[in-house]
């Protein structure tokens, strides 16, 4: 995989649940667990967009 530009990570409460977003050269979005730096999900654009409407929609809530 290309080289990954990474977001600053997002930590629930300053704790160790930090999510990072990130993109490839291309654009094609990476997350990733701080935790576990070395496991990707690799989605699409259109992928990301769907997750984060949805959570916005609070549609996954019910995960928490």
């Amino acid at each position: 995989m290309s080289e990954i530009t990474w977001q600053e990570p997002y930590c629930a409460g300053g704790g160790n649940a930090c999510i990072q977003i990130g993109h490839t050269a291309d654009g094609t979005p990476v997350l990733r667990e701080t935790a576990r730096p070395g496991e990707l999900v690799v989605t699409t654009r259109e992928g990301l967009r769907n997750l984060v409407e949805a959570a916005k929609r609070g549609e996954l809530d019910h995960l928490l």
